[in-house]
């Protein structure tokens, strides 16, 4: 009988050991929460008053026109390279071809 209430007594320590290290890593836990939420409002505060003064804005727009200024230069690759094409057309290509349309418009 006495062995079995030892046992009962050990298990009971364990048990409220076990939860005495459970609440302590639940506090910690929860103190780690907290200082992540706390760094992340902080970080949402510096951003909402950076954006308000203005900060980032610069690079913002400068990346902006960058992407423009690529697609701009693209644009006018392209049309360079279709005007290069008509102009490697021989006057005497356009000289028969609008002598054709000439024909077919107008009436002899």
């Amino acid at each position: 009988m006495e062995r079995v209430l030892s046992i009962g007594e050990r298990l009971q320590r364990l048990l409220e050991e076990a939860e005495k290290e459970s609440e302590r890593k639940l506090a910690e836990a929860q103190r780690k929460a907290d200082d992540i939420i706390a760094e992340a409002k902080d970080e949402a505060e510096n951003r909402r008053i950076g954006a308000q003064r203005g900060d980032g804005i610069e690079d913002l727009t400068r990346a902006e026109e960058e992407k423009a200024k690529a697609e701009a230069a693209k644009i006018t690759e392209g049309y360079r390279l279709k005007a290069d094409a008509v102009k490697r057309v021989s006057r005497e290509s356009l000289d028969k071809a609008l002598e054709l349309v000439l024909k077919e418009v107008l009436p002899e």
